[in-house]
């Protein structure tokens, strides 16, 4: 398989990842929060979101074969129990995420075209089809960019609103507009609860960080960081861009949407309603692409626990999967476990080294015998190599999950119209899985293990990253009770 991907063009996937239609709530949440509060959680929810990045990025480095990383080979190294809880957190935030999508686009293009509701949703599937069909998200590199490019045009006109209403007009003859504007003061403690999940989860972009990580032609951790640290520096100028300037200009008056504050009849108004439905057009493949690989995580995941004993040795054979205990300990005895370290996350200055194995390839007891000596761990530490996934991905199989997807968005899309508590409960829980608590259960659980598994101690900064990770777990889960607390409360009143 040919690697192509480049640091530019995965930044551009990842960034339009995390922007997109969220961009155009932020401002309502500044209104809620007060502009200091506001840039706060803004930078919060940036470094927690990319520590996250980081920390799947150092898990799929574990791996024997660092380009076959996903949440699913992960899952079945450190929880495969839960694997099937996991993939389906992810199926109903990309679905839910992206069936909204195909609402707000049957809800836009009409506004601005004229026509029937319906018959513009299926005229989406004519762009939308065709970009769902490519297999990999490099390809949707193109796309990607023309998307950006629609968030441009979207941010500079927010921000140059600003400037014509308030820093050239006369700021005297704009307050019944604007309404009341707060730097430090909380305007309402009840709607920062509301709003906080929109910053917090503007974000969101981990279901493709994997499969960036895969495609990269250079996937080592320098470039994986370059990639990470890029997409979140540029999420963060658009979204305080925005959120400050759309703020600054309506105050206590933004609305939920800040493009219905302007002039519907404007025509650069009537510009950025069209590219935000463009948006939103090609937001739709870089969510469907996770979503149809965490069906098929699921399928495998049922083929590898319930198939019959006669055909999972062949399956499990071409999976590199030991399924029984016996078999696992009969492999483990036998086979060295290969290992591909990277020799810039071992050395470190502070590191303690223990005595190194006798041979140039590490053996499983060797490193059990380590696992269990390693200071401060009360449970073996998963060790790459055992028990990894190569999940299979077959042509056949990839076209009847593609049309079922999109068949049954399609078709729930026409008969809704909205279902904004549904789509709240699933940020609350699919965003916060796959953003926080995922990569922090992750990482405390794989951190470290690729040192211990070369006869090396955990060195402090990979100690600090474990710690790190569990309290990114922790967060998560807090994140998710408030956000789910406020949405089944009070959220619909906000």
């Amino acid at each position: 398989m040919h690697y192509t991907a480049t640091l530019s063009s995965s930044i551009i996937n990842l960034t339009k990842t995390i922007i997109g239609s969220g961009l155009l709530a932020i401002p309502y949440a500044f209104r809620n929060d007060g502009i200091f509060i506001g840039v706060c959680l803004t930078v919060l929810a940036a470094i927690t979101t990319g520590f996250g990045f980081f920390v799947l990025a150092k898990c799929s480095k574990i791996l024997v074969d660092p380009r076959n990383s996903s949440f699913f080979t992960i899952c079945m190294l450190t929880y495969p129990s839960l694997s099937p809880l996991f993939d389906f957190a992810m199926i109903v935030q990309c679905f839910g995420v992206g069936l909204s999508y195909l609402v707000l686009m049957g809800d836009i293009f009409p506004s601005l075209f004229g026509g029937n509701r319906e018959l513009w949703i299926i005229a989406t599937s004519l762009i939308i089809v065709p970009l769902c069909s490519f297999k990999k998200l490099e390809h949707l590199k193109y796309s990607s960019i023309l998307g950006l490019f629609a968030l441009v045009y979207l941010s500079l006109l927010v921000i140059s609103m600003f400037i014509k209403d308030i820093l050239i007009q006369d700021c005297n003859t704009y307050p019944t507009v604007r309404g009341d504007i707060y730097w430090f003061r909380i305007y309402d403690i009840k709607g920062l609860l509301s709003t906080f999940s929109i910053i917090i989860f503007a974000y969101t972009g981990s279901m493709n960080l994997f499969t960036i990580i895969n495609e990269l032609k250079d996937n080592s951790m320098t470039n994986i960081v370059k990639i990470i640290s890029g997409s979140i520096i540029i999420s963060s100028i658009g979204f305080l861009s925005v959120a400050v300037t759309g703020y600054l200009t309506f105050g206590s008056n933004t609305m939920g949407n800040i493009m219905l504050n302007y002039d519907s009849n404007s025509i650069f108004v009537i510009f950025g309603n069209f590219a935000l439905a463009l948006m939103l057009l090609l937001s739709f493949p870089l969510l469907f692409h996770p979503l149809r690989i965490a069906c098929n995580n699921l399928i495998v995941w049922v083929e590898i626990n319930y198939q019959n004993n006669a055909s999972s040795s062949e399956y499990y054979g071409n999976l590199n999967i030991n399924n029984s205990s016996a078999n696992r300990s009969n492999t483990l005895n036998s086979q060295p476990i290969t290992l591909t370290v990277n020799e810039e996350d071992l050395v470190d200055e502070n590191t303690t080294f223990l005595p190194p194995p006798a041979s140039s390839s590490v053996s499983s007891s060797y490193l059990e015998q380590t696992n269990e000596l390693a200071p401060g761990n009360q449970e073996p530490t998963p060790l790459p190599g055992d028990n990894e996934q190569h999940t299979p991905f077959p042509d056949s199989r990839f076209c009847w999950i593609t049309i079922l997807l999109l068949s049954s968005m399609y078709i729930l899309a026409l008969r809704i119209t909205s279902f904004a508590l549904v789509l709240a409960l699933v940020g609350a829980t699919g965003s916060t899985s796959i953003s926080f608590t995922l990569p922090g259960l992750f990482g405390y659980k794989l951190i470290g293990s690729d040192s211990l598994a070369v006869g090396q101690m955990i060195s402090k900064r990979d100690q600090f990253y474990k710690r790190a990770s569990l309290l990114l777990a922790i967060f998560g889960i807090c994140v998710m009770i408030l956000s789910l607390y406020v949405t089944i409360f009070f959220g619909t009143e906000s």
